[in-house]
């Protein structure tokens, strides 16, 4: 007997754990950002002292919270999306359709995943430091591969449940 809710595979259970942290993460960055905003307003605007580190944190928090956010949103298939012509297809043509664009997502997040681990790798990156924060930059940029990677993960997910549509058929609906 196993403890895995009935029906969920290993691979569904990984992307569900995946998908908690990240809204984990997603909140405490989004908590630290309005934070760091609202005293960083206080201190500019009341105190007449501003904080210089203030503003490249919340553009870097920012950028996290965008990456983190594209991660759930590929988890959910929440991005926009016209599907005028995907709606007018009959059952196999829409998963066919929806087969093409993850494939389309998951050759995106997989170059972009390759060339930004490349691109943080680099000697100009490593050895750079942030003007206010004097951090590594590379600490800074590491989301964009990792993003990456979740998205492909969620992506290659998103496959295996149109391919259980396309070949088993549908039981009680489409998996999400």
């Amino acid at each position: 007997m196993s403890d895995r809710p009935a029906g969920r595979s290993p691979f569904s259970l990984i992307t569900l754990a995946l998908d908690k942290f990240l809204i984990w993460v997603s909140i405490a960055v989004g908590a630290v950002l309005a934070i760091n905003m609202i005293v960083a307003v206080f201190y500019r605007y009341v105190l007449s002292s501003p904080i210089f580190w203030a503003d490249e944190l919340s553009l870097y928090l920012f950028c996290w919270a965008t990456f983190l956010g594209a991660c759930l949103a590929v988890k959910r298939s929440d991005m926009a999306a016209v599907t005028f012509l995907l709606n007018r297809l009959p059952e196999r043509g829409r998963i066919f359709g929806s087969m093409l664009i993850q494939l389309s997502i998951l050759f995106f997040a997989v170059v972009m995943g390759y060339y930004s681990m490349i691109w943080i790798m680099s000697p100009s990156v490593m050895n750079l430091l942030s003007p206010a924060l004097s951090m590594k930059m590379w600490k800074l940029y590491v989301i964009v591969p990792i993003s990456m990677l979740c998205m492909a993960v969620f992506t290659i997910e998103h496959i295996v449940h149109l391919l259980q549509d396309l070949f088993i058929g549908k039981k009680g609906g489409a998996a999400q």
